[in-house]
């Protein structure tokens, strides 16, 4: 019970790493808020934790529509009176050859990824200033490491690069009360990659020096700590989840 009396608002929280993150949460002891699109995207793993026992409760919104973000945290803190965590896991990735991506590309991806991440913490942030505390976790990818960057998704890459150096300069602009930290996942059992080739799969499992990819849990359990009282003396910092991928500098 390290979240117990917690509030926690986690954005793409529908599916994969988010919805991971929101059961862990909630057995955790947090009060669990969802915020997704659209109903249909987060009423899966709401049902889900309805049928463990668990309460979270959906928040649609769109993460790059400031209105639609400042209302959707404004009802999670009427909602549960105070929001204490905030985890930045929406993103997207669009996969395109480099002389055939778009600026359309770039900015849907800078936008939900970078952008999305400034504005739900500008709005979470407020309430978490007025009460003197609060935890923003956000999260990047290995993709966002220094020499890790993958050439079909470049906008992703420098998306989540961009990521890190945010995190460090929201740490700096919100403490003492507020700690930002990141999380770097590696390759992870969800649908943006299990959708992937047969190929591409195995060449990420064999860099993988744990030779496999991550569970959805085994991100979740990361960010679980950053969230948590474990981590009070941690800010500006990025935890790779990789399973040691990011070892190999190719």
């Amino acid at each position: 019970m390290r979240l117990r009396e917690k509030t926690a608002l986690i954005t793409g929280g529908g599916r994969g790493i988010g919805a991971a993150t929101a059961i862990l949460f909630a057995w955790e002891g947090a009060k669990v808020g969802v915020m997704d699109l659209r109903e249909e995207s987060f009423k899966g793993v709401v049902d889900q934790g309805r049928e463990m026992g668990l309460e979270l409760k959906g928040f649609m919104g769109d993460v790059t529509d400031k209105k639609q973000v400042d209302r959707a945290v404004d009802a999670f803190v009427q909602e549960f009176g105070r929001i204490d965590i905030l985890v930045n896991n929406a993103g997207i990735a669009i996969s395109r050859p480099f002389l055939e991506k778009t600026v359309e590309d770039w900015e849907k991806t800078l936008r939900v990824n970078l952008i999305g991440v400034f504005l739900c913490s500008q709005s979470a942030a407020k309430y978490m200033l007025q009460q003197k505390s609060g935890k923003i976790v956000n999260i990047s990818s290995i993709r966002g490491i220094e020499h890790c960057g993958r050439e079909g998704v470049m906008d992703y890459s420098a998306s989540k690069t961009a990521v890190i150096g945010l995190t460090k300069t929201m740490a700096k602009q919100l403490a003492p009360y507020i700690q930002v930290n990141a999380v770097a996942p590696g390759h992870t059992k969800t649908e943006m990659t299990l959708s992937l080739p047969e190929e591409v799969k195995r060449n990420m499992i064999e860099g993988s020096f744990l030779k496999r990819m991550a569970e959805p849990e085994d991100i979740a359990k990361a960010i679980l700590f950053m969230a948590s009282e474990d981590a009070d003396f941690i800010t500006g910092q990025t935890l790779v989840v990789d399973g040691g991928f990011s070892l190999k500098r190719t």
